[in-house]
């Protein structure tokens, strides 16, 4: 069958991840295609890529190099590039440490097919944590699951008009991680790599607030369409300086600019006052970053992070310590499904692709697959291939 989506992955070394991520998507027998566009070539775990076949079997994989990811700028060139590369009707980011939800991809599929006025749509995406051991060097590439937590921040925007979509739905930063049509990704991508951010969090925000001037958002409240790992992403740094950064980086002119992007693309889509819209998007953005300063700099916030640089080890066991009541939070999280509407056996489904993912966790499991490629991986005390971005966030990351 010709797949219906596309799965753009970014890569930036974390070589395990990416293995990982493939190994549980071949033996789930996932039917997308999956683009992945290196911004760090390793040629050992290139040619593996390159000749996929080999090893994941059951996966259409299609593996890009790109030159280094050495700043945002060629990162953002990368990612438009590969967005032109996609050939189905839909597209989907996927981060190498988490993991697809295969059965609520489905549904939004299904949704986008019946609705061609929706631009994306998602489910939830439930956030897990991994406990590899006290002074284990796994860095939460394999491990017991050690914490559940559901995203439930769902908002739909049904409004026919792009001002009154951005008053529904806000700054939903969970929509980096839904099923979207490929042409309205492409758009966004190309704008991106014009705006050229210096930031990140720019990036992100630009993409939740461009989505609802293309068309409607739809959430499946009842389904989870992705398994996001905690502690392994670089968006949660406890001791970033927002007032260095804002001081010494375009971050200001740059939010100017996006608001007047998406002024200028709403008023042209709907033919409304394009002050209003731009007035709209700004008190978003300023709620969002009020939030966010409040978070690094209130009084809370400067505890931990004053326990963070006098007790890095004590908050490092604290916050990967083996956790209790697991089953009491993921029963938690399945409850909010149910009572959303989910059936049984919908409940049953996503019980199954977490005992997957528990499988594809499993150390003795991981270790014997991934044996042949433990010599890709940079050996000593750098450890930046553990990391890569998770632009929505964890909720819980905390002390």
């Amino acid at each position: 069958m010709t797949p219906r989506l596309t799965i753009v992955m970014p890569l930036k070394g974390r070589h395990l991840f990416t293995f990982r991520f493939l190994w549980h998507a071949n033996r789930m027998r996932l039917p997308y295609r999956f683009l992945i566009a290196d911004g760090q070539v390793n040629e050992a775990v290139a040619r593996h890529l390159g000749d996929s076949r080999k090893i994941f079997p059951e996966l259409d994989i299609e593996y890009i190099r790109y030159p280094d990811d050495v700043d945002y700028s060629r990162y953002f060139a990368k990612m438009y590039d590969a967005m032109q590369r996609v050939r189905t009707p839909y597209v989907m980011h996927a981060d190498n440490d988490d993991f697809l939800a295969f059965d609520g991809i489905e549904r939004t599929l299904d949704f986008l097919d019946a609705h061609k006025d929706y631009v994306c749509s998602r489910g939830h995406y439930l956030t897990f944590s991994v406990y590899s051991g006290l002074g284990s060097s796994h860095g939460g590439i394999c491990g017991k699951f050690n914490g559940y937590y559901l995203y439930r921040d769902f908002k739909n925007a049904t409004a026919s008009t792009a001002i009154e979509r951005l008053r529904e739905c806000g700054l939903d930063q969970a929509l980096y991680y839904a099923v979207c049509r490929t042409d309205a990704l492409v758009c966004i991508w190309r704008e991106i790599a014009e705006m050229d951010f210096s930031d990140l969090t720019l990036q992100e925000n630009f993409v939740a607030l461009r989505a609802l001037t293309l068309g409607k958002v739809h959430t499946d409240e009842q389904t989870i369409t992705y398994y996001s790992q905690a502690g392994t992403g670089i968006s949660y740094q406890p001791l970033r300086q927002w007032a260095r950064q804002l001081l010494r980086s375009r971050f200001t002119s740059e939010l100017h600019a996006m608001v007047e992007r998406i002024a200028v693309a709403g008023a042209q889509a709907d033919g409304a006052d394009r002050a209003a819209i731009a007035k709209e998007a700004s008190t978003i953005l300023e709620n969002y970053y009020e939030n966010l300063l409040s978070s690094n700099y209130g009084a809370l916030a400067q505890i931990k992070r004053a326990m963070r640089k006098r007790w890095p080890r004590l908050v490092r066991y604290l916050r990967n310590r083996p956790r209790f009541f697991l089953d009491r939070e993921i029963a938690a999280a399945l409850g909010k499904l149910t009572d959303a509407g989910a059936s049984p056996k919908d409940i049953e489904r996503i019980r199954g692709e977490l005992a997957e993912i528990e499988r594809a966790l499993s150390p003795p499991a991981f270790a014997d697959f991934a044996g042949p490629f433990l010599p890709m991986v940079p050996a000593g005390g750098n450890r930046d291939w553990l990391y890569i971005s998770d632009p929505a966030g964890d909720p819980r990351e905390s002390v």
